[in-house]
Order: C-alpha cells, then sequence, then structure tokens
C-alpha cells in the first residue's frame, strides 16, 4: 500500500510543478519551483480548518477559523499559477473559492461529525493534502499545456497511471480513503488535461496556433505594431516589424540584407542600431507569421520609418500554411 501511495504522489508532484508537456530547451514555461510542495504542504494543513465548527465539541471561538481557509486557498492558488495570470486577481480570487469549496466538501464527506478534530487530525490532513494538490495540479497542466497533442499524449500517460492503481488497489484489497482519494486526484488531473488539449486541438488543426495562451519561453506576450521580434519566416529566422495582430497569426514585414527593386524599404545602422546589428532592407510585402514563430522581442521600430510603412503600398498578405498534427506535437522543423 505505501509503495502505490509514493507512485501517485510522486506523480501527481511531478503534475503539480510541470513546467508544461513536453517542452524542448529554449521554448520552456518556468517551472512552479522547488519551495512549492513545501507550501502546498504547509497550507493544505489551515484550508481544511473552515470545517473545525463543524465537527463535535466545537467552541464559538473556533468560527473565526473559518477565515482561514479562504486565505491560504489564495495563496496556493497564487504561488502555483504561472507568472502572467497573478495580476489577474478575480481569476485568482475565483480558483481558490472553488478550492475552498472542494476541500471542505471532500472533508465532510470523508470525516465524521461525531468526532472532534484533534481525534481525527491525520486524516483530515491527509485528506486535505490530496484535495489541495490534486486540485492545484489540474490547473497547472492546463495553464501550462500550449502543445495540444503533448497534453493530450500526457493526459494518456496520466489516466493510465490511475487506472494501474484502481486495478492494484482491487487486486491487492487495498482499500483506504488516502489511496482512492489519491487515484482520484490523478484521473482528475488527466482528464483536465484530455479536455484542454482536445479542446486546443480543435481550435489549433482549425485555424492555427492561437494568440492566447502564449507560446512557452517568451516573457513578453503578445506582439504589439510596431514592435521587432526575431520570428520564422519560411524556415530562416530573421527580425520582423509587427504590422498587425489577427486571432491565429501576426502580420509581419520581413527584415533582410538582400536589396528590392521597390518593394523594400533600407534600414540604416544609423538610425537601427538598438533594433538590429547591421544595415539592412525591410520588406513590405505582408507575411502571416503563426504565433508559435515568434521567439524574442528586439525593440521597436522607430517612429519616423513606422510613419514611411503606412503611407507605403504594401502588398497583399501571403496565405498562412495550414496547421498540421506535427506543429500541434512541437515537431516542426525550426532552427535554433
Amino acid at each position: 500500500m505505501l509503495l502505490l501511495i509514493a507512485v501517485l504522489g510522486l506523480v501527481l508532484l511531478v503534475a503539480l510543478v510541470t513546467p508544461g508537456p513536453g517542452n524542448r530547451a529554449g521554448r520552456r514555461y518556468p517551472w512552479a519551483g522547488f519551495a512549492v510542495p513545501f507550501v502546498v504542504l504547509a497550507g493544505s494543513v489551515l484550508m481544511p480548518l473552515p470545517i473545525v465548527p463543524l465537527l463535535a465539541g466545537a467552541q464559538p471561538w473556533q468560527w473565526v477559523l473559518l477565515l482561514a481557509g479562504p486565505l491560504a486557498a489564495h495563496g496556493l492558488a497564487w504561488r502555483v499559477s504561472p507568472p502572467w495570470w497573478r495580476r489577474w486577481h478575480g481569476w485568482i480570487a475565483g480558483r481558490a473559492a472553488l478550492l475552498v469549496f472542494l476541500v471542505a466538501g471532500v472533508e465532510l464527506t470523508l470525516v465524521s461529525r461525531s468526532l472532534s478534530a484533534p481525534e481525527q487530525a491525520g486524516r483530515i490532513w491527509i485528506v486535505s493534502l490530496i484535495v489541495t494538490a490534486g486540485y492545484l495540479a489540474c490547473w497547472r497542466v492546463v495553464d501550462t499545456g500550449y502543445w495540444p497533442l503533448l497534453l493530450i499524449r500526457d493526459s494518456a500517460f496520466l489516466l493510465a497511471v490511475a487506472g494501474a492503481g484502481a486495478w492494484w488497489q482491487r487486486r491487492y484489497d487495498l482499500d483506504g480513503p488516502a489511496t482512492t482519494l489519491l487515484i482520484a486526484a490523478v484521473a482528475a488531473v488527466g482528464v483536465s488535461a484530455l479536455v484542454a488539449g482536445l479542446w486546443r486541438l480543435a481550435r489549433w488543426m482549425r485555424n492555427g496556433p492561437p494568440s492566447w495562451p502564449r507560446p512557452p519561453g517568451l516573457a513578453t506576450w503578445p506582439p504589439l505594431p510596431g514592435q521587432v521580434w526575431n520570428a520564422t519566416v519560411g524556415r530562416e529566422d530573421r527580425p520582423v516589424v509587427v504590422w498587425e495582430l489577427k486571432r491565429y497569426c501576426a502580420y509581419v514585414l520581413p527584415v533582410t540584407s538582400v536589396d528590392g527593386p521597390r518593394e523594400h524599404l533600407r534600414l540604416p545602422l544609423a538610425e537601427w542600431h538598438r533594433v538590429l546589428s547591421d544595415d539592412a532592407w525591410l520588406s513590405l510585402q505582408i507575411t502571416p507569421v503563426p504565433y508559435t514563430g515568434f521567439r524574442s522581442v528586439r525593440g521597436r521600430c522607430p517612429d519616423r520609418f513606422w510613419e514611411r510603412m503606412g503611407r507605403r503600398a504594401l502588398g497583399d498578405p501571403a496565405e498562412l500554411e495550414a496547421p498540421t498534427l506535427r506543429s500541434a506535437a512541437n515537431l516542426s522543423q525550426r532552427p535554433r
């Protein structure tokens, strides 16, 4: 039984701190951090405090403990969420509220109301820890699961682990609330990843990679008109000037070292020295680039050149390449 609990707990821990399913070097979300398991461990002690007044032998002053659960839930939700969500205080508060209700509901289902809190403190804490870790792991996997097929692949692994754990529990008669809760928590993370992966895959295959959620590895997002980015254009890594944002791609003007007759604009280094490293030419042919093609921001286009671009006749956008399953699995060829 201890071996099964250890295996399921390790799988749940990995899901809780994951930097994202299947990310490769250079395209990686920040991981939650080494301290997160200890934060969840400590926070799970406070999460069940709101149910204490409902148990036998409760004292009037213990109703003050109702405040501890929401405060701990908000801190945990904020700590585990990726950086871009932490500014959305209402979204974090909503996640925290759902966590409070989930922990309280499971606790009141599994603990005895006829016993006082100290008499069943161990069970209360274990239940709180598993439910809290499983809930936060669900959000973590969904937040960092940008590539749809990789998210579906990892969901299949999680569901397989949960299924194997259920078989193991039944085969060796390892009945117990902790084991059952762990299996349910791993299964819940797998189902969350599967639903998010299928939903994102449907959008991806219909229109290509969306502007949200943000691709991994980018600190500044989304690209803004007038910014200069490094991006993949025609399988070549080159600077581009962002012209217009669409829902599933961005229209850009590529920067090249090759002169053109009329459809190129000269970019002297004297005015572009903070953005480019050499004299260059700007193609006035609008080119669509999927959001996965943006690598890093270089700076902004000088105002004088931005005004000149607006006065020039730009070529019609080329057709965006159809998205493939390879791109949804992060297997498309990209220059290093």
